[in-house]
């Protein structure tokens, strides 16, 4: 894979991807994501989480402010492998944006039924954190997907319950703080495991 290319005008709508993004898209079953369905939509229609879009809201206004791009680590997992992937927030012209993600590493595992798009789920939902891919398991805090699929037997009552995202309270520290500092370089806590 290499680096996907995007850029955003200065109300935050998509104006450009590159083909990275369309075989990205395509590679993993993204149709909904190719050019057609992006290219003119705002940033914010692909971002559901409040607590996301505020931290990507306040990590453009530093960029539109300052005139220095910010790069953040993040996970893009897929049922099959784990992905740690660098993004990088630029300034463009015209207030505009531009977006690089670039992959740092991937790691292949046992396909994961909960993140197979395919797989019947049920009305129910449980909450993944958008940037290191954890899942909420109450009161044990943020598992990885594997561990929490077996704290809450998710294979003994099928379907599985459906994902929505959030942020851990982790991540969410981690880029609040991030803000604050000078460059904005965060790497989030416990982005990739090994041996799961």
């Amino acid at each position: 894979m290499s680096d996907i290319v995007y850029h955003l005008n200065a109300q935050d709508e998509i104006l450009s991807v590159n083909e990275e993004w369309l075989l990205f898209a395509g590679a993993n079953e993204g149709e909904l994501l190719f050019p057609p369905e992006v290219v003119g939509r705002r940033l914010w229609d692909f971002i559901d989480d409040l607590e996301t879009r505020h931290i990507y809201q306040l990590l453009h206004e530093r960029v539109r402010t300052r005139g220095e791009p910010v790069r953040l680590s993040l996970r893009c997992d897929a049922p099959e492998r784990r992905r740690l992937l660098e993004l990088s927030i630029s300034p463009a012209s015209d207030q505009g944006l531009t977006y690089c993600v670039t992959p740092v590493s991937q790691e292949d595992r046992d396909p994961v039924a909960l993140l197979d798009p395919h797989r019947p789920h049920s009305a129910s939902f449980v909450t993944m954190c958008g940037w290191c891919k954890r899942v909420a398991v109450p009161p044990r805090g943020w598992l990885e997907v594997e561990e929490a699929m077996a704290a809450l037997s998710f294979f003994s009552e099928p379907p599985l319950p459906q994902l929505t995202h959030g942020i851990c309270d982790v991540c969410s520290q981690g880029l609040l703080q991030a803000l604050t500092i000078e460059p904005v370089h965060a790497v989030m806590g416990r982005l990739l495991v090994h041996g799961s």
